[in-house]
């Protein structure tokens, strides 16, 4: 039918039900899920493309197998006329039994639809249903359809077997049918669009139905949210669901929409009634509630449009009755140990009394929990009188900064501290200050403050968990790996006691990046895939911290160069970043799909301003020490390749501002100075380095020492000390897979690796880098050649072009083109030099 869209999966799965050994089918879904017209099209279907006799019989309201038994007295074939005619009418059992076997007669075979099957809301006419549909051969098939058909007693039935069951989540629009179902009526809507939808009305046919009515003439479908308060959604509850359900149910309905989501006793406690539970039992007969879910004790809710209606005609009943069901909901809630729902029924009650008394039992736990947002909307409730108390001045500091707002937590904090502070007290606002300079800098000043005093315990869980994650954040920052570490496994222990989801799952992230830090990249990889379980089993909270673990996962294979290209697995973290309070993190990981794209970008200045602005140290905007001695090799490099020295060594500048005179910044030095072709200037500042007298943050920077080396030991001819130099850094990177530094050395390095020169070339993991290398396209097959090797052992005999050229029957310059490959492939640029290479290589 024109402006339909045709749900091929459901008319599917509806035509290989009849194939099933089975011949029943249940369609249970809510009003308005398009049960009536999948099951109208596939009928059509039916009767078009098969030798089928379908039967439509559609119940109304206070109709029994009457309906049923005039449908099928319908069917025009004589022989199952005859047999209607020999059955004995009635009302009873016996009667439904000998209609259905009277079908066995049929010429063709057929399909019974029953629609709106919870218009039998008596029991003996549903029991009569349940005869009929038990009894019918196998070769009839019979299809219940409507917002109830758990109305038909259907236990044995589903014992011996149901072709198939389709409820409101099979036949909830998908993706692909909501393009369709707008492309229908001249509206094309992109990806982002179709998901909003997909959200706003979680695939109700009818919610799309609605929004098409409310888009304004013109304007986009879904600029203008669909709200249960609208006229035509308030009319088609109102004649859809309503209509249907005793003052009882309406009532229950109205009073239990005020949470998202209910219990059987929540229900009970907020209608008063101890019906409830048959009352729930009965509004999922009927579609209008879903679940249970899989929780313990099962919740049941309703859908989002349905409940604002609900919520709509229980603000009708007067001003004081939601209030009045907002605060036992929040009693509730707080009495079972769940603060987020209890605050959120708090604040709407308009109790300002519950408000505080949950802030203060809970505040600091929702923080802790990743709720830092509804934190501050409550407190924004309360009187000046008590914002300004010591605690609500201190929780208010907490969920600002946690949500990235350092300012406003400066603010709350702007009066001094009284002079006889608790121990809880002091602890938080030490915490707090850790807090502060990880969000405006200074974090070594506030170390320094803070000293030892939050070592010991104040016995309060939640104020020791807050601070001392903070204390571990801020080690981390400044680089004292070994305290951080210490520090975050006992805020995990804390956090993990108190069921602080968020914070644990920072602090497993403090101790991930430690280990990357110190160079145990294989362990990020169990560690990072272990937190990845940890946060779906905590129910997959939104959380920057597990963002950060995900990026150091991909991380870890980029530098190994398992993985080609990092940026698909980096850009989905980066936004998610940006969207949130962790605004240098977000920054640094731009700065990272910077780094992965400079060399695509057409403006070459542009990359390198991108890669200084969003790489370059920043104390308003800190990141870990350690960070900046990981990243600023691959930055130096990029540089290099974007010619743009000048932007370089203001970045190995403010690095060196960051991290000190440590071995990291006088490698980087080293970096350019070899770039810049100044050699001396590159081994003076190797040396410290290379000697022990300069100690590197990363263990990684050393592997980045060696491979200098053994570039400025080629340009010096020095072939023996080139390959102990690259030997030595194979060697450093081996244990941890460190592949791509060494491919971001240059061609010197590739090259000289290629030669297997020295046994130091020729090892396993040497060979895995070669192979690592092609597969990215870094190093063709730089193998010498038969030719090449037979014109190397005449060089080793010292050996004229001439001579060569004679005894192989080739021209001179053929010989002088070998000999230049030769002295690329090993790395080398005299006549000795070759000589030693022949020698490491066995030729000669």
């Amino acid at each position: 039918m024109k402006g339909e869209v045709r749900r091929e999966r459901l008319l599917t799965r509806l035509s290989a039900a009849m194939e099933e050994p089975w011949s029943l089918t249940l369609v249970g879904a809510p009003a308005g899920a398009g049960k009536t017209r999948l099951l109208a099209q596939w009928s059509r279907e039916l009767r078009e493309h098969a030798d089928v006799e379908v039967v439509w019989v559609a119940m109304e309201r206070g109709d029994g197998v009457d309906t049923l038994i005039a449908g099928l007295e319908r069917i025009p074939d004589p022989a199952l006329q005859r047999g209607f005619a020999r059955v004995p009418r009635g009302h009873g059992a016996a009667t439904m039994r000998g209609l259905a076997r009277a079908l066995d007669a049929a010429r063709r075979r057929i399909v019974i639809i029953v629609d709106d099957v919870h218009h039998l809301q008596d029991d003996e006419s549903a029991h009569l249903m349940s005869v009929f549909v038990q009894t019918v051969p196998g070769d009839v098939h019979v299809v219940l359809s409507g917002r109830g058909t758990r109305m038909i007693p259907l236990a044995r039935r589903r014992l011996s077997g149901i072709a198939l069951e389709l409820d409101g989540a099979a036949l909830a629009f998908r993706p692909h049918e909501i393009q369709a179902f707008f492309a229908l009526r001249d509206l094309h809507l992109n990806p982002s669009e179709i998901a909003a939808l997909l959200a706003r009305t979680a695939g109700w046919a009818a919610a799309l139905q609605l929004m098409m009515l409310n888009a304004p003439g013109g304007g986009p479908v879904g600029a203008y949210p669909l709200r249960g308060d609208d006229p035509d959604v308030v009319d088609y509850f109102v004649e859809e669901v309503f209509g249907d359900l005793s003052d009882e149910l309406r009532g229950f309905l109205e009073t239990t929409a005020v949470p998202e989501s209910f219990t059987t006793a929540l229900a009970t406690v907020l209608c008063g009634s101890a019906r409830a539970g048959a009352l729930i039992e009965r509004l999922l007969r009927l579609n209008v509630l879903a679940g249970p879910d899989g929780a313990d004790p099962p919740r049941y809710h309703y859908h989002p449009l349905l409940r604002a209606f609900l919520l709509g005609r229980l603000r009708a009943r007067g001003s004081s009755e939601p209030a009045r069901l907002e605060g036992i909901a929040s009693a509730w809630f707080d009495g079972q140990g769940e603060a987020l729902p209890a605050l959120v029924h708090a604040v709407r009650s308009g109790e300002e009394f519950c408000v505080s008394a949950i802030l203060r039992r809970s505040g600091m736990q929702l923080v802790l929990d990743g709720h830092p947002d509804e934190v501050v909307a409550a407190t924004g409730e309360l009187t000046a009188q008590r914002r300004a108390e010591p605690g609500v001045r201190m929780l208010i500091a907490a969920a600002e900064l946690t949500r990235g707002n350092a300012s406003a937590a400066v603010a709350a904090l702007s009066s001094t501290p009284e002079t006889d502070e608790s121990d809880v007290h002091r602890a938080w606002r030490r915490g707090l200050a850790l807090h502060t300079a990880l969000r405006r800098g200074g974090i070594e000043d506030a170390l320094a403050a803070v000293g030892s005093e939050l070592r010991t315990p104040t016995g309060e869980e939640r104020i020791d968990a807050y601070a001392t994650l903070q204390l571990a954040m801020a080690q981390l920052f400044t680089g004292r790996l070994e305290q951080s570490e210490v520090s975050a496994r006992r805020a995990a222990d804390l956090a993990r006691a108190i069921g602080a989801v968020s914070a644990e799952l920072q602090a497993e992230t403090a101790l991930l990046t430690a280990a990357l830090f110190r160079g145990r990249l294989r362990e990020v990889m169990d560690a990072s895939a272990a937190l990845d379980e940890r946060w779906h089993e905590r129910g997959a909270p939104d959380n920057a911290f597990v963002e950060v673990a995900r990026v150091w996962r991909s991380w870890v294979p980029y530098e190994a160069m398992n993985l080609l290209d990092a940026s698909p697995a980096l850009l989905p973290s980066a936004r998610v970043l940006d969207a949130g309070g962790e605004t240098a993190i977000a920054r640094g990981l731009h700065g990272l799909q910077a780094l992965l794209a400079a060399d695509a970008v057409d403006d070459a200045h542009a990359s390198a301003m991108a890669l200084f602005d969003f790489l370059a140290p920043r104390e308003d905007l800190p990141l870990p020490v350690h960070w900046y001695a990981m990243m600023a090799p691959f930055v130096v490099h990029a540089f290099h390749r974007l010619n743009e020295p000048t932007i370089r060594d203001r970045f190995i500048d403010e690095v060196e501002a960051a991290l000190g005179e440590t071995g990291d910044v006088l490698v980087l030095r080293a970096l350019a100075a070899m770039h810049d072709r100044r050699p001396g200037v590159a081994r003076g500042a190797l040396v410290p380095v290379l000697e022990g007298a300069a100690r590197c943050l990363l263990p990684a920077s050393m592997i980045d020492a060696w491979l200098v080396e053994s570039h400025l030991d080629v340009e010096d001819a020095e072939p023996d000390r080139a390959q102990f130099a690259l030997a030595t850094a194979l060697a450093l990177a081996e244990p941890e897979d460190h592949v791509r530094r060494v491919a971001e050395a240059g061609t010197v390095v590739t090259q000289l690796l290629a030669a297997r020169a020295t046994p130091g070339s020729r090892t396993r993991f040497a060979d895995r880098v070669r192979e690592r290398f092609t597969a990215a396209g870094v190093l063709a097959e730089e193998e010498l050649t038969h030719r090449e090797r037979i014109v190397l052992a005449a060089l080793c005999r010292n050996a004229t072009l001439r001579e060569i050229a004679a005894q192989e029957y080739i021209s001179p310059n053929t010989v002088k083109t070998h000999v230049r490959n030769i002295y690329r492939k090993l790395g080398v640029s005299d006549r000795e030099g070759v000589t030693a290479a022949a020698h490491a290589l066995g030729i000669g």
